[in-house]
């Protein structure tokens, strides 16, 4: 971390964060993103309380807000899986599958440990939104294909299977 902020001032988020005031958390994280502009983790959680506080609680948090905190959290330490595989997920839940696939990968790279469930997490929440978002389109298999071929590719890299494998062995 680039910048120490008091921990009892992170501290304060957390606890609005634990006891599900996601609003009030966001706030306070806005504030403390000023404060300590060069501190990783305030951003993340800013990012984090903005996603949530937006999406279950309906504060008025703009998904440009939410994408720029995770962007400059990622920029300060972009040393950690859990920045990117959050924003990753994120995008996502916005629609920005390519950023989120983009994402992914670098987590992947970061820990080669944590491929196979970063691989198989992208899979299956991608698939899942292409799913949701588009409804009754995908139950044309023709439609759906690109999208199923893609979660499929990311499944086989967590399996660490070639596509050949997988057709001799189904």
């Amino acid at each position: 971390m680039a910048e120490d902020a008091p921990d009892k001032k992170i501290a304060a988020g957390m606890k609005a964060m634990d006891e599900g005031d996601f609003k009030k958390a966001y706030s306070h994280f806005k504030k403390l993103a000023e404060e300590y502009p060069k501190n990783a983790d305030i951003w993340y959680y800013k990012a984090e309380c903005g996603n949530y506080a937006s999406g279950m609680f309906g504060a008025k948090v703009s998904s440009e807000e939410i994408l720029d905190a995770y962007k400059k959290a990622i920029e300060l330490d972009g040393d950690r899986v859990d920045f990117y595989q959050s924003y990753g997920l994120f995008c996502i839940s916005i629609n920005k599958y390519e950023e989120a696939e983009k994402a992914y990968n670098e987590a992947a790279q970061i820990d080669e440990s944590l491929e196979s469930s970063l691989y198989s997490e992208f899979a299956i929440e991608f698939f899942n939104n292409v799913m949701a978002t588009y409804g009754e389109i995908m139950e044309d298999p023709k439609a759906r294909a690109p999208y199923a071929k893609k979660a499929l590719e990311y499944m086989l890299k967590a399996l660490e299977i070639t596509p050949e494998e997988a057709k001799s062995l189904l």
